[in-house]
């Protein structure tokens, strides 16, 4: 059996339909589950498919033979001017998928996240806040700081509808909560930067992007998470074609004295655009990890062989202290114990309560300054 296929065509699968098109094809391509389960945990849809190239696919976790299978057909199909037949199947919803202009309802969301600066400024602003050290890796008493995406998004939409999602930087690894989105049919472009590529050619490829959505669908909110003002005339496009816009980045803490670090300032941003200091959000999307080299913080010991059900160990976590409204901090002592930090008993005996009752095997003990209690 042969089916016509075309760039224009898969260009317009989402990763649904990509998911679905290998599952019908697993023979042709020598895939097994695993690789494309792999390949949907990523949320590649059709316009990431056509980016990739054997190695990428190897990297990816394909093994070699399903990776040539896979890359040889998506060469043949980009070196195509017309469409091409071949004996593969497509699934038969993903034709009327493309035929419809895309729409988005005027109180959604789409957001963008320049990685950039991201982790940099915000490493500054919550060890200044926390009284740690999550930026100098060379001193001794060094905590890794982590930024989880997906809570990221969470905080930008406000409750409000999400469109579609941009990345440009580092890939969010496979454990941050942002690839859930896919799951609610959500589109999410990367555009990593990486030694092998130009900063500024990956930013263009974004820009192409995101102007094609801003002059095609119906006027939304444009949300930036960047101090870069470089965005600037992407911004003034999408105001003038009737789209909200907003910006969210790092304020650097200029008002508050003692503050030891230089941060970019983004004035232009800020001048043309709602702007929103992550500052006052933080310990909604980042945590770190490490002990507590003062030995003066109370600590909740969790361990027990439930743990290793846990999918993803720190977004576990995470969940706990989004839950009572904390900043995230502990230090896992192996591959089944944790210590979880707080500042106060009664936030250490919130934490203990909930995790009690959404884990029952789990074993507690709570630690206040070295006192057994």
């Amino acid at each position: 059996m042969s089916d016509i296929h075309s760039v224009k065509i898969v260009e317009g699968w989402n990763v649904d339909y990509v998911k679905k098109f290998l599952n019908l094809n697993k023979e042709n391509f020598s895939l097994n589950d695993d690789e494309i389960r792999k390949l949907e945990e990523l949320g590649i849809n059709g316009r990431a498919l056509l980016r990739y190239t054997k190695k990428k696919l190897m990297d990816d976790g394909l093994r070699s033979e399903p990776a040539c299978n896979l890359a040889d057909y998506i060469s043949r199909l980009n070196r195509q001017k017309r469409p091409i037949v071949s004996n593969v199947f497509v699934p038969i919803a993903s034709t009327v998928a493309t035929e419809r202009s895309p729409k988005s309802p005027n109180n959604s969301v789409s957001i963008c996240i320049d990685n950039s600066n991201l982790f940099i400024e915000g490493s500054k602003v919550i060890s200044y806040l926390e009284k740690v050290n999550a930026f100098d890796h060379k001193k001794p008493d060094f905590l890794n700081f982590y930024v989880d995406h997906g809570l990221l998004v969470t905080t930008v939409l406000k409750g409000r509808k999400l469109n579609k999602i941009y990345v440009i930087g580092s890939v969010p690894p496979l454990n941050d909560t942002i690839w859930t989105r896919t799951r609610d049919q959500c589109e999410i472009k990367t555009y990593e930067r990486n030694s092998s590529n130009k900063e500024k050619k990956v930013d263009m490829e974004f820009v192409c992007d995101a102007m094609v959505s801003i002059l095609t669908e119906n006027p939304g909110t444009l949300s930036l998470v960047s101090d870069n003002d470089g965005y600037c005339p992407l911004m003034e496009r999408a105001e003038k074609k009737n789209w909200k816009i907003e910006t969210w980045f790092w304020s650097g803490l200029l008002d508050k004295e003692g503050y030891p670090f230089a941060t970019p300032t983004a004035n232009d941003l800020r001048k043309i655009s709602l702007y929103e200091p992550l500052d006052n959000y933080y310990w909604l999307f980042t945590y770190i990890t490490g002990p507590d080299y003062t030995n003066k913080k109370h600590h909740l010991e969790i361990r027990g062989n439930v743990i290793k059900d846990w999918k993803y160990r720190n977004e576990t976590l995470m969940e706990c202290f989004c839950a009572l409204k904390l900043f995230g901090r502990w230090n896992w002592v192996d591959g089944v114990t944790a210590n979880l930090y707080f500042e106060n008993k009664k936030h250490l005996e919130s934490a203990k309560s909930l995790l009690e009752h959404k884990y029952p095997g789990l074993w507690l003990t709570a630690v206040i300054k070295k006192k057994f209690i």
